[in-house]
């Protein structure tokens, strides 16, 4: 560029590296971790992230007081009642271990001073917060059966739709580090969980309103349920960019345990049909995305 003086060149600045809030990569909406204790924080951030902890504790919580609840039973003993050709075998439900490990590391992350006004976690907080606590409540409502089993199916789409909604703000601007890892830990197991145990809570509820458990019919809307689950976690799983894996892991599992509770031989296949797109979906995502970690795991 002409410079101004003697009516040289003047040599091109020479970039340097610097350090701080100028380094951040241009456009993003992430902010660098602060310092400092929770005092003089904004009160929105200690909200949210009192919300977020809150509602963790209580989905872990939340199983255990509705079965002691006046009335109440096991989760499992519910299923088993009215159980149906998509039915999970009960060694599935030991992946809410898992999920709830996610969701506490999350709440705890989140809530530490230095993360309270990340941008990431203003994105989604609320989000999972609600996801969290809408779960806390199938799991008081679920076990008093009866009606309450049609309130469940309710809650439990909505616990599917914040999660969604969390998961799908997780994916751009892409955080990094345990910014990405843990909230899209937390929200992909939960839904790829939730989004089959969707399916078998509606069939639940349809045994309570009568529906057969063993008839033609029956074996023909498990399978068309199972088959229209896996083709929204192919659908899902082909537009994650990050965390596409434990997605897919967590409604494969699903999936499997169908398969594994000796159900009527149609739906049987039907599940390992189901398995199989899963699968699929998730390799072919990793050979579009050409990023085996970020789309495997986070």
């Amino acid at each position: 560029m002409p410079g101004p003086e003697n009516g040289h060149d003047a040599p091109a600045p020479t970039a340097s590296p610097s350090v701080g809030p100028a380094a951040e990569t241009p456009g993003s909406t992430e902010d660098p971790p602060g310092t400092g204790g929770w005092f003089g924080r904004p009160r929105a951030d200690l909200l949210r992230a009192g919300a977020v902890s809150a509602a963790a504790l209580a989905q872990i919580a939340g199983s255990p007081i509705g079965s002691a609840l006046p009335g109440g039973r096991s989760v499992a003993d519910v299923s088993d009642t009215y159980a149906t050709v998509v039915t999970p075998a009960g060694w599935a439900f030991a992946i809410w271990g898992l999920i709830f490990a996610a969701c506490l590391a999350y709440a705890v992350y989140q809530a530490l001073p230095a993360q309270l006004e990340r941008q990431v976690h203003r994105r989604v907080g609320w989000w999972l917060a609600a996801a969290f606590a809408t779960n806390a409540g199938w799991e008081l409502v679920f076990p008093q059966e009866g009606s309450w089993l049609l309130v469940a199916n309710v809650l439990i789409v909505v616990v599917v739709t914040t999660t969604a909604v969390a998961l799908a703000r997780l994916q751009r601007p892409e955080p990094t580090g345990l910014d990405r890892a843990l909230p899209t830990a937390a929200a992909s197991l939960l839904l790829g969980w939730v989004t089959i145990a969707t399916v078998a809570n509606v069939s639940v509820s349809g045994v309570y309103l009568g529906a057969p458990t063993d008839s033609a019919l029956a074996n023909g809307a498990g399978i068309v349920a199972l088959v229209a689950a896996a083709a929204v976690v192919l659908d899902v799983t082909l537009r994650l960019r990050v965390s596409a894996g434990p997605f897919a892991a967590a409604a494969a599992w699903g999936v499997l345990a169908v398969a594994d509770n000796e159900p009527p031989l149609p739906v049987e296949l039907a599940a390992w049909v189901a398995l199989a797109i899963i699968v699929v979906g998730v390799a072919a995502q990793v050979w579009r995305t050409r990023r085996v970690v970020r789309t495997l795991l986070a």
